[in-house]
C-alpha cells in the first residue's frame, strides 16, 4: 500500500513540477533559517547551563548609589564579601574569587605568548567551573606563584615537552615587571560556551605573596568577581536578604560616612551571559532581550512556510477531487484516505527537511562566518541538530498536512465525479491564510528597516573625539625586547613618518571599557560623596590625536613625573562639584591620602558609545609603556601609511608580532548585538519575501488552473488582461487592505518594545510601515501580473479543446 502512496504522489509531485517545486523549496528554505536562528539561539541560552552544579552557582553583584542616585551596577565585588558570607550564611556552602589580570605577555625560555585570558583564582575555582586537570597537582594551586596553563598555551609554549614544573615567567604592569611562576598543573581548555574562558590560571596566594593575606579583608578593592555555591534548596531571596545585613554589619558604617549605599544581588550563573545590566565583565555577552526577538522572527518565518504548504495543499485540492471521488466510491474510507494524505505530507516534509540538512552542513559554516555569529564549528555537526531536524519534519508532516487532509476527504463522492462540486477556495480559508503569510512578511521587513535605521542612528551620534583615520597597534612584546618603556622610541621613529599626523599612547583605547575605577576621589575642602570614576593613563598627544576639546586649562606638564597632575571630564567634574571648568584649575584632587592638581577640564567623551552613559573620568599622565599605540595618519594614502608603519615596527621589534586594526572598526564592534539582529533580521526578511511570493505564485498558479476555461472563454468573449487580473486576484487586494490594517499596528507594538532598550532611539515615522506594506503590494502585483500575462499569451483553444 505503502508503494502505491508513493507512486500516486510521485505521479502528483511530476505533474505539477512548479508548485512542487514551490511547495519543498519553501520548506526547505524556511527550514534551513529557522533551524540557524534556532541554533544561534540555543547556543546563546547554553553558557554555563551544563555546569554540573549550575542551579546553585551565583555571582554577587553590586549596585551602587551616591546621595539615593544610582552610580553603578557592577559585577566586581570584594576579596572579603565571599569568605564572610560563607562563614555568616548558613544558605551558602562554599565561594570561589576570580580576578582578572589583564594582558600579560607569558613564556619559557625563546618561546612567548601574548595572553589576555589571564585570571587569578582559588582552588574551589576548578570544581565550580568544571575544569578537568588534564595533568597535574591541584593542591599545589594553594601556594603562591603557581600557575596552570589551558593544553593549547601549554603547547603553544613548551610544545612536546612537559611543562610541569619548569618556570614560566609573566610580564605584566600588575607585576611591575617580570615575575617567575612555577607550572604546577594543565587543564582542559574550556568550552566554548562559558562567560569565563581563561588560557592561564594563577594561585590566589599570589595576591597574598605582592599585596599581602589582609586584602582578604577588604571590603572596598572592588576587583574581583566573587562566586557562591548556595545549598540545593536554598532560598534566593532570602540569602540575598542575610548577605546584604552581613555586609551591611561589616562595613556599613563606612558607607555612611561617605554618603553611599550599596546593595548586592545574586545573579544565576546561567544568565550572565545573557545580561548586559552590568559593568565589569570579563567579556560582554548578549542581550537576552534580542534572543527573544530571534526566536519570534523564527516563529514567524516557520508559520509562513507551513502557512504557504497548506495554502498550495488546499489550491490543489479541486484538481485531486475526481481522484478522491473515484477512491471513495470504489470502496476507500476516511481513514484510508487520511492516512494517505498525511503519508504524503510525511515524504514531501522528509524531502524538504533533507534539502534544508544539505543546505546547512554545506553552508551553515560560511553562514556563520558571514554573519559573524561566533558559533563553534561543531554546532553544525548532525549529531549536534539531528534532534531538530527530526522535530521540523514531524511538527511539518503534522500542521501542513493534516488541515489539508480533512479537506481532502470531506468531498462528496458524487458531487466530485458529476464536476459540480460545491468547494471554493475562500472556504477552506486560503485567503485568510495567505493574508497570515503578509502580515508576518511585513513585520519581518519593518523589524529589519527598524533595526538598521537603529544601529544608523547611534553610529552617527556626535561621540566627542574623532576615529577617523585612527591605527591601533599593540605595544611590543615586553619581556622580548626588555626595554619596559617604548613611548619615546615609537614617537622618534614612527611619529615621525610623512604619512603620520600624531600618535599617543593609552592604556584602554575608545571602544573598550576601563576597569580601572575608584569611588575615593574628591575635590579638596569637600567630602567623598561615593560616586564611581574611572582612571585612564595616557601619553604625550592624547588629546590631539583624538581631537577632544580642552573646556579649560593646559595639556600635561611631560617633564613632571608621572601621575603628578590630573585632567578630568566634564561630567567628573560637576560629579565633583564644581560650577564650572575655570573654578577646577588648580584645585587638588584627593584620592585617598595623596592628591594633585587638576591642570584642565575635557569636553565629555563617549568612551563605549551611545549605549553606555558618559561616565567621571580622571585622565593621568604616564611616560612609561602602555598598552596600545594610536596612529592619526594621512587619510589620503591610508595603505601606505599601514605599510611604512608595519615596516618601522618590524625593524626596531623583530621578536613582537605587528598586531594593529582601525580604531573606527573596533569601535563599531561595540554594536555587534545588534549588528548580528541587523544581518538575521536581513536574512529572515529575505527569506520571508521569497516564501511570500511562493505562496503567492502558488495560490495564484492554482486558481488559474482552476479557473482556465472560465478565464478562456472570457478571453475569447473580449476581456482585457486588467479585466483577467481581477477575477484572477481582485478579491485578494480586499485581503491585502486586511494585512495592512493587521500587520501595521502588530509591528508598531513589537518594534515599539524592542527599541525601548535604548537610551537613545529614533522615532518610528509612517514610512517605517508604508514602505514593509508597498512592497508586499509590488510582490503580490507583479506575481499576478505575471500569472495574467501568462493566460494573455495562450491560445484558448489550447486550454478548451477538450471541451
Amino acid at each position: 500500500m505503502l508503494i502505491n502512496y508513493l507512486k500516486i504522489l510521485w505521479r502528483q509531485l511530476y505533474a505539477d513540477k512548479t508548485n512542487s517545486i514551490i511547495h519543498i523549496g519553501g520548506l526547505a528554505i524556511g527550514i534551513s533559517t529557522v533551524l540557524v536562528i534556532l541554533i544561534y539561539v540555543r547556543f546563546e541560552q547554553s553558557f554555563d547551563a551544563d555546569l554540573k552544579n549550575a542551579d546553585q552557582l551565583y555571582r554577587i553583584n553590586l549596585t551602587s548609589y551616591a546621595e539615593d542616585e544610582l552610580v553603578e551596577k557592577g559585577a566586581r565585588t570584594s576579596p572579603a564579601m565571599g569568605e564572610t558570607f560563607a562563614k555568616e550564611v548558613a544558605s551558602v556552602e562554599d565561594f570561589s574569587r576570580v580576578v582578572i589580570l589583564g594582558e600579560v605577555i607569558a613564556g619559557h625560555e625563546e618561546q612567548f605568548v601574548r595572553e589576555e585570558k589571564i585570571l587569578i583564582t582559588d582552588q574551589q575555582y576548578f570544581d565550580f567551573f568544571d575544569t578537568e586537570i588534564l595533568e597535574g597537582d591541584l593542591n599545589k594551586m594553594g601556594e603562591p606563584l603557581k600557575v596552570m596553563l589551558s593544553q593549547t598555551i601549554h603547547d603553544k609554549i613548551f610544545g612536546e615537552q612537559n611543562g610541569i614544573g619548569k618556570t614560566l615567567e609573566i610580564n605584566s604592569t600588575n607585576f611591575d615587571g617580570t615575575v617567575d611562576f612555577e607550572v604546577v598543573g594543565v587543564f582542559d581548555s574550556p568550552a566554548a560556551n562559558r562567560h569565563l574562558r581563561p588560557e592561564i590560571l594563577i594561585s590566589y596566594a599570589t595576591l597574598h605573596h605582592f599585596i599581602g593575606k589582609g586584602i582578604d579583608q577588604s571590603y572596598d578593592w572592588l576587583n574581583l568577581y566573587s562566586y557562591l555555591k548556595l545549598a540545593p534548596e536554598a532560598s534566593v531571596s532570602d540569602t540575598e536578604d542575610a548577605i546584604n545585613e552581613s555586609f551591611l554589619k561589616h562595613y556599613g558604617e563606612n558607607l555612611e560616612s561617605s554618603n553611599s549605599k550599596w546593595a548586592l544581588a545574586l545573579q544565576p550563573i546561567k544568565s550572565i551571559h545573557t545580561t548586559l545590566d552590568y559593568t565589569g565583565e570579563f567579556e560582554k555577552g548578549v542581550d537576552g532581550k534580542n534572543l527573544n526577538y530571534f526566536l519570534w522572527i523564527g516563529v514567524f518565518v516557520l508559520l509562513m512556510v507551513y502557512l504557504n504548504s497548506i495554502n498550495i495543499s488546499n489550491a490543489k485540492a479541486m484538481s485531486r477531487a475526481r481522484e478522491i471521488g473515484v477512491r471513495k466510491v470504489s470502496g476507500g474510507n476516511k481513514f484510508q484516505l487520511f492516512s494517505q494524505f498525511m503519508f504524503e505530507s510525511l515524504i514531501v516534509n522528509l524531502f524538504a527537511t533533507i534539502i534544508a540538512s544539505a543546505l546547512i552542513f554545506s553552508g551553515g559554516k560560511l553562514l556563520n562566518n558571514l554573519l559573524d555569529l561566533g558559533l563553534p564549528e561543531d554546532v553544525f555537526e548532525a549529531n549536534m541538530i539531528l534532534n531538530y531536524l527530526i522535530g521540523f519534519w514531524l511538527l511539518g508532516t503534522f500542521i501542513s498536512g493534516v488541515y489539508p487532509a480533512l479537506i481532502l476527504t470531506s468531498f462528496s463522492p458524487s458531487g466530485a465525479l458529476k464536476g459540480t462540486l460545491k468547494f471554493k477556495l475562500k472556504s477552506a480559508l486560503a485567503r485568510p491564510l495567505l493574508v497570515s503569510q503578509l502580515v508576518f512578511c511585513l513585520v519581518i521587513i519593518a523589524g529589519v528597516l527598524t533595526v538598521y535605521k537603529q544601529l544608523d542612528f547611534m553610529r552617527e551620534q556626535k561621540l566627542g573625539l574623532n576615529l577617523e583615520d585612527k591605527l591601533v597597534f599593540r605595544s611590543p612584546m615586553l619581556f622580548i625586547d626588555g626595554s619596559g618603556n617604548y613611548q619615546e622610541q615609537i614617537q622618534n621613529s614612527i611619529g615621525n613618518l610623512n604619512s603620520v599626523n600624531s600618535i599617543a599612547a593609552t592604556n584602554e583605547i575608545p571602544g573598550n571599557e576601563v576597569y580601572w575605577r575608584s569611588d575615593e576621589f574628591h575635590a579638596e575642602g569637600k567630602e567623598k560623596n561615593g560616586a564611581m570614576f574611572n582612571m585612564l593613563n595616557v601619553g604625550a598627544g592624547y588629546f590631539d590625536v583624538f581631537e577632544i576639546e580642552i573646556l579649560a586649562g593646559k595639556k600635561f606638564n611631560l617633564s613632571l613625573e608621572t601621575g603628578s597632575e590630573a585632567i578630568i571630564n566634564k561630567k567628573a567634574l560637576s560629579t565633583l562639584g564644581f560650577s564650572s571648568p575655570e573654578d577646577a584649575i588648580g584645585k587638588a584632587l584627593v584620592n585617598r591620602n595623596s592628591s594633585v592638581p587638576i591642570t584642565a577640564v575635557v569636553d565629555d567623551y563617549r568612551q563605549q558609545g551611545v549605549k553606555v552613559d558618559v561616565e567621571p573620568l580622571v585622565l593621568n599622565y604616564s611616560s612609561g609603556d602602555l598598552k596600545y599605540y594610536v596612529v592619526d595618519i594621512n587619510g589620503s594614502n591610508p595603505t601606505q601609511a599601514l605599510s611604512e608603519i608595519k615596516s618601522v615596527f618590524n625593524e626596531n621589534y623583530k621578536s613582537s608580532p605587528f598586531e594593529y586594526y582601525f580604531l573606527d572598526e573596533h569601535f563599531d564592534k561595540q554594536y555587534k548585538s545588534e549588528q548580528q539582529f541587523v544581518q538575521l533580521f536581513g536574512m529572515a526578511s529575505l527569506v520571508a519575501i521569497i516564501i511570500a511570493v511562493m505562496g503567492i505564485l502558488g495560490v495564484t498558479n492554482q486558481l488559474v488552473l482552476q479557473k482556465n476555461k472560465e478565464l478562456s472563454i472570457r478571453k475569447i468573449l473580449g476581456a482585457t488582461p486588467a479585466q483577467l487580473l481581477n477575477l484572477i486576484s481582485g478579491e485578494y487586494f480586499i485581503w491585502l487592505g486586511v494585512c495592512f490594517a493587521a500587520g501595521i499596528p502588530l509591528s508598531y507594538y513589537i518594534l515599539s518594545g524592542w527599541l525601548e532598550n535604548f537610551q537613545l532611539q529614533i522615532s518610528l515615522g509612517f514610512w517605517f510601515f508604508v514602505l514593509p506594506a508597498l512592497t508586499i503590494f509590488m510582490l503580490f502585483l507583479m506575481t499576478t501580473c505575471y500569472q495574467t500575462l501568462k493566460l494573455v499569451f495562450v491560445n484558448p483553444s489550447e486550454i478548451l479543446k477538450d471541451e
